[in-house]
C-alpha cells in the first residue's frame, strides 16, 4: 500500500500534514475509486480536525463546504458532497474499511476509538454524580452553627451567588463553579471546603489540585489567605481540617514524564473522598477521562473554571462542553427547598425542572471592575463596539508606558515597533535594579508581555531576545545564558526539585555572590543551584497560554499578525479575553482596530459529543 494514497489530490491541499495523509491512508475499504477518494478525504479532515483540537468530525458541518483551499498558493481544495452522501460513504467505509474498529459513528459524528471512549468515559462518570444526594437533618444541624459565619446576612435585593453555588455543592458529587475574574470562586471554594468538613465531622479527605504548578501554587495560597481570613470566627479544628495542598494533576495520577499509563486507575482510585481541580478550562479531554477513571465509587467532584478563557493546548474544550445549554435555568424545586433550609432570607430564584444544578455560575465580580471588566465583557459577549467603547488609544505614545492610567488602552503596531526598546525599559528595568530577591519578584509581576505565539517576530522567543537586547542583558554581552535578573520559566517537571512546568522564578545572587534560581514557595523563598535547575526559558514575555492562572499588575498584550492559516486561528476571543484578565491594572493592547474586531468575532469551537452525552443523561 502506499505511504499515502491519492497523492495527487494530497498534495494539492492547504493547511494538512503528512500525518493526516498517512492517518488517512490505513483506513482503506474495498469499494470503488471515486468512494475510496471521498472516504480518504474525509479522514484526512477527521486527523486534521484532531489536531486542532476537536474531537471529532461532525459530518453535517463538513457537507457542501470546501476545506484546505489556499488562493495565494492556488490551492483549490476539497468540495465535499451532500449530508446523504457523506452519510452513505461514511456507513459504508466503516463497515468495509480494515481497522473498522479503531472508529466509531454516533449522532452524526466521526471519532477515532481513542476520543469516542474519552467522551463516553467522563459522561458515564460525571452523569452518575448529577444524582441528587438527600441531607439528613443532623447535617442541617451541623451546617448551622457555621453557615451564618460563612455567609453573613446581605440586604434582600442582592443575590449570594457564592452561598448558592456552596449549598448546591452540598447536595450532589458533581459540581461546577463556574466564574470571570474577580466572582469569588476561591471565596466560594473555601467556604465549600468548610461546609462539607463540618457535615461530615471533619472527616473527610479533601484533595486539591490544578493543571500546572503555578495555578496549583496559586490555589494553596488563595485558599491559605481564605482560612485566615476566618481565623476566631470558626474553630480551629475546622480551619485545620481543610487541606491547602494542591498539586498538578499529572502529579497527583502519576503520569510518567513520557508516558500516557497512569499511577491511579479504575484498579487503583485516588486516596480521596472530594476532589476539586481549579483552572479547569485547562483541562483537555484526555486528561479530563483519566481523572474520573481514578475517582472512587463514592467520590465527589468539583471543577473550578472559567469557561470564557482559553480552552486546553490539547484536544477537547471539556468545561466549555459541561456548561454548555445550562445557563439560566433557575434551580430546581429541590435546589430551592435546600437553601431555604441553610438561609430562607436568600432572594427567591427562579424554579424549573428543567434546571441543571450542577452548573453554577458566579455573576459579580468583587474586584475586576472599571474599564477593564467592561472590555471584557463586551468581547466575552462577542461585542467589538461595546468593549472599543471602553478602550482609549495611545497616539501619541506617552514618555512612560507604565504611567498609562488604569484601564484598557490600544497602542498601533507601528508605534509599539518604534519604541520596542524603550518600552521593554520601561517595563523591564526595575527588575535588575531591586535591592533584593524579594523586591526583584515583585517587580516582575509589575508588567508581563503576552502574545499568542511563540515564533515570528512578535512572537515569545523573537520578543525575549529584543527586551534582552534592550536590557543590555543578551547572551552576547553577558558571556552566559544567565544573568542577574533574568525572569526564568520552568518547561518541565522535575518532582525531586519540586518545580513544575510553568513555575516562575528569578536568577540572583546569594550572600556569597553565587548565581541561584529563586522561587517564592508558600514556604517562603527558596533557592536552587542552576545545575540542578531543571529546563527553563526567559520570561519577559510569554504566550497567552502559559498566563493562565497568573495575574500581573499590568499586561501588554500584543496580537502578533498571523503569518499562516494556523497562526491565525490562535487569535481567538478566548485568547483576547485571557490575555486582558491577567492585567489586575492595565491593560494595553497591540494591535489595529480592524485586527481587534476581527478577534473578537473569531471563536474558539471545538467539535465534540460531550454536551451531548451530558445533555441526555441529564433529561433521564
Amino acid at each position: 500500500m502506499q505511504l499515502i494514497a491519492f497523492p495527487d489530490t494530497f498534495t494539492q491541499l492547504a493547511d494538512v500534514e503528512l500525518i493526516d495523509g498517512y492517518f488517512a491512508s490505513q483506513f482503506s475499504c474495498d469499494s470503488d475509486t471515486a468512494h475510496q477518494h471521498l472516504w480518504f478525504m474525509i479522514l484526512v479532515a477527521l486527523s486534521c480536525y484532531q489536531r486542532q483540537g476537536h474531537t471529532c468530525l461532525k459530518l453535517d458541518l463538513l457537507a457542501d463546504t470546501c476545506l484546505f483551499a489556499d488562493r495565494e498558493s492556488e490551492l483549490e481544495g476539497w468540495r465535499f458532497p451532500a449530508r446523504d452522501v457523506l452519510n452513505d460513504a461514511v456507513e459504508h467505509a466503516v463497515n468495509q474499511c480494515r481497522f473498522n474498529e479503531a472508529l466509531r459513528v454516533e449522532a452524526g459524528r466521526l471519532y477515532t476509538l481513542r476520543y469516542w471512549q474519552f467522551e463516553h468515559d467522563i459522561a458515564a462518570v460525571l452523569s452518575k454524580r448529577i444524582t441528587r444526594v438527600t441531607l439528613e437533618q443532623e447535617h442541617y444541624d451541623r451546617l448551622q452553627s457555621v453557615w451564618p459565619v460563612l455567609f453573613p446576612e446581605i440586604q434582600a435585593q442582592q443575590q449570594d451567588w457564592q452561598q448558592i453555588a456552596t449549598a448546591a455543592a452540598l447536595q450532589q458529587r458533581f459540581t461546577i463553579i463556574n466564574g470571570g475574574p474577580g466572582t469569588g470562586k476561591t471565596y466560594t471554594v473555601t467556604r465549600l471546603l468548610l461546609a462539607l468538613q463540618c457535615m461530615n465531622s471533619h472527616a473527610l479527605k479533601i484533595q486539591l489540585a490544578a493543571p500546572t504548578g503555578k495555578a496549583a501554587q496559586r490555589m494553596n495560597e488563595s485558599v491559605t489567605g481564605a482560612l485566615n481570613q476566618l481565623q476566631g470566627r470558626l474553630s480551629a479544628d475546622l480551619i485545620s481540617s481543610v487541606s491547602t495542598d494542591a498539586v498538578t494533576l499529572h502529579r497527583l495520577l502519576g503520569i510518567s514524564r513520557y508516558g500516557v499509563h497512569t499511577r491511579h486507575h479504575e484498579e487503583s482510585p485516588l486516596p480521596c473522598d472530594v476532589l476539586i481541580i481549579d483552572e479547569a478550562s485547562m483541562v483537555d479531554t484526555a486528561l479530563m477521562a483519566r481523572i474520573v477513571r481514578a475517582l472512587p465509587a463514592h467520590a465527589s467532584l468539583v471543577l473550578v473554571g472559567d469557561a470564557d478563557q482559553l480552552p486546553a493546548v490539547e484536544s477537547g474544550n471539556v468545561l466549555e462542553a459541561l456548561i454548555h445549554g445550562t445557563q439560566n435555568n433557575g434551580i430546581s424545586p429541590a435546589l430551592s427547598t435546600h437553601l431555604n433550609h441553610l438561609n430562607p432570607a436568600l432572594p427567591a430564584l427562579a424554579v424549573s425542572d428543567q434546571a441543571r444544578d450542577y452548573v453554577q455560575t458566579l455573576k459579580v465580580s468583587q474586584r475586576f471592575s472599571g474599564d477593564l471588566s467592561a472590555v471584557a465583557g463586551g468581547i466575552r459577549q462577542g461585542s467589538a463596539d461595546e468593549a472599543m467603547a471602553a478602550i482609549s488609544r495611545l497616539n501619541p505614545l506617552p514618555d512612560n508606558i507604565m504611567t498609562v492610567p488604569d484601564g484598557v488602552s490600544m497602542v498601533s503596531p507601528d508605534n509599539f515597533e518604534s519604541k520596542l526598546s524603550v518600552m521593554a525599559k520601561q517595563c523591564f528595568s526595575a527588575i535588575a535594579q531591586s535591592s533584593s530577591v524579594s523586591q526583584a519578584l515583585e517587580a516582575m509581576q509589575a508588567c508581563r508581555w503576552l502574545t499568542s505565539t511563540r515564533r515570528g517576530p512578535l512572537g515569545v522567543e523573537q520578543l525575549n531576545l529584543r527586551i534582552e537586547e534592550a536590557l543590555g542583558v543578551s547572551t552576547a554581552n553577558t558571556g552566559s545564558r544567565h544573568y542577574k535578573g533574568r525572569p526564568v520559566m520552568v518547561t518541565q517537571n522535575n518532582y525531586a526539585q519540586k518545580l513544575f512546568n510553568g513555575d516562575v522564578g528569578i536568577i540572583w545572587p546569594d550572600d556569597n555572590h553565587q548565581l541561584k534560581a529563586w522561587f517564592d514557595t508558600e514556604t517562603g523563598l527558596r533557592a536552587v543551584s542552576l545545575s540542578r535547575l531543571p529546563a527553563v526559558e526567559t520570561v519577559y514575555a510569554m504566550t497567552v497560554h502559559k498566563s493562565q492562572g497568573s495575574e500581573f499588575a499590568r499586561v501588554l498584550m500584543i496580537l502578533a499578525p498571523p503569518l499562516s492559516s494556523q497562526m491565525a486561528a490562535l487569535n481567538t476571543r478566548e485568547l483576547l479575553y485571557t490575555g486582558l484578565t491577567r492585567a489586575k491594572q492595565a491593560c494595553t493592547l497591540v494591535c489595529t482596530q480592524s485586527q481587534f474586531t476581527q478577534v473578537v468575532k473569531t471563536r474558539v469551537q471545538r467539535h465534540s459529543g460531550l454536551a451531548s452525552l451530558m445533555a441526555d443523561a441529564a433529561a433521564k
